[in-house]
């Protein structure tokens, strides 16, 4: 499984949790929609920044968001 798979359910998790869609979330960290989908599908990286401004204003702690990422699923080679 790729890190990306797993950041991308922790942070729908983190949504759901709050009963946040995408808009609201992308809204949330200054992000277009299509921006933010681009990111949580995995067909853009994420920035750092925008993953600690997500944790923040999903109000969970930033190793929630990338739990269960090892260094082995983070290389790509």
């Amino acid at each position: 499984m790729s890190y990306q798979v797993v950041l991308r359910g922790n942070i729908k998790a983190a949504m759901a949790r709050r009963d946040w869609l995408g808009q609201k979330t992308a809204e949330s960290i200054g992000l277009t929609a299509a921006t933010f989908s681009s990111r949580l599908h995995g067909r853009t990286e994420w920035r750092m920044n925008e993953l600690v401004d997500l944790a923040k204003a999903l109000d969970v702690p930033f190793t929630r968001l990338v739990e269960g990422i090892d260094s082995e699923l983070a290389v790509t080679a």
